[in-house]
């Protein structure tokens, strides 16, 4: 099958061409990147040397290729991707689409306005994708044109608050501690992100703001027709990837700290990806994996129960994860080109 790439060039784009030039089933057609066109992606990534010396092209330089394509990534910032999504279809109508941005996320065209700040161009649309978290969608992204691909931080939520909600075993509070890596800002320079300020240093941001809120609440609420009182405060840590969620929330009275664990089990025995341990996790465990562990504890003296969640952001929270989907769709197995050990960032 013949796929191009939107935003090669930033952590997630790099990382979605390393997964793709080893899967058995694609054909690389282009990679493209305005700010960068006419060189290779080597120059940029120089552990690619020698491997894959495809050069970037340019927006307009990808468009009249879009019609050989049959699927397109897309792994732009947020408020650009429904813009190419717009010019996409205007192409190829008929072109599936993997957005790896928050563009089509979040079905509630309001919210979505509200949290991201960007008056959305293609209100029309954001219905036809559908949420790309295979454990929770994996029927309806099989026959899906359109997959808006979740968020770091919501993936690492959602999976191990789902099975709980949806089992009303607990209480509807409940409060994320979530650390995050720097890569998960992207590739831009910011000060805040500069070696000097972030080595040695710990902090929190947007706590109760952050725009990965209304995405968790959403689709906790779709998929179990429960609402959450729900406070997320994400925190920089001085790593360069991976994604740690600390989860607090309360057992609905006569529920068992044992009955946990076997909700957990039931609803994840058999998923490739996705590990109840018996311990807690961290995020060496999953490290340049497409794995999620989740371990739930439960505190007697403050009656808490604590879940803890660890995933890659690069690779689970964005680009493994967009391939995982894309085997979904096109009928390969679920784990093809991504159930390794070996990847090049």
């Amino acid at each position: 099958m013949k796929v191009g790439v939107y935003g090669a060039t930033g952590y997630g784009g790099m990382q979605l061409i390393t997964l793709l030039l080893r899967h058995p089933e694609v054909s690389l057609e282009f990679i493209s990147s305005n700010s960068h066109s006419g060189i290779p992606l080597s120059d940029l990534y120089t552990k690619l040397t020698g491997r894959f010396s495809q050069i970037l092209i340019d927006s307009e330089e990808a468009k009249p290729r879009l019609k050989a394509l049959d699927l397109i990534f897309l792994a732009l910032p947020h408020g650009v991707s429904m813009q190419y999504v717009k010019e996409i279809l205007e192409v190829n109508p008929d072109l599936k689409i993997i957005d790896l941005s928050g563009d089509f996320r979040i079905q509630d065209i309001g919210l979505y306005e509200k949290w991201y700040g960007f008056d959305h161009v293609l209100k029309e649309k954001v219905s036809s994708f559908v949420y790309g978290l295979p454990e929770l969608y994996r029927e309806t992204i099989k026959k899906a044109q359109f997959i808006a691909n979740p968020g770091c931080f919501p993936t690492a939520m959602i999976l191990p608050l789902y099975p709980l909600m949806d089992q009303g075993v607990i209480e509807s509070r409940v409060i994320v501690d979530a650390k995050t890596g720097v890569s998960g800002a992207g590739r831009k320079a910011k000060e805040q992100f500069l070696f000097s300020e972030v080595q040695d240093n710990t902090y929190a941001y947007n706590t109760g703001g952050h725009r990965h809120s209304p995405e968790v609440v959403e689709i906790i609420k779709d998929t179990t027709g429960a609402s959450m009182d729900f406070l997320f405060s994400p925190h920089i840590v001085p790593s360069s990837r991976g994604i740690y969620a600390s989860i607090y929330t309360t057992l609905k009275e006569g529920v068992s700290p044992d009955r946990i664990r076997e909700i957990y089990d039931n609803y994840y025995a058999g998923e490739a990806f996705v590990e109840v341990t018996s311990f807690i996790p961290s995020t060496k465990d999953v490290n340049r994996s497409n794995r999620v562990f989740i371990h739930p504890t439960y505190d007697e003296a403050s009656r808490t129960l604590v879940i803890f969640s660890a995933i890659d952001n690069l690779m689970k929270g964005a680009s493994s994860q967009a391939i995982q989907n894309m085997n979904l769709m096109y009928g390969f197995d679920e784990t093809l080109g991504i159930d390794t050990d070996y990847y090049y960032l």
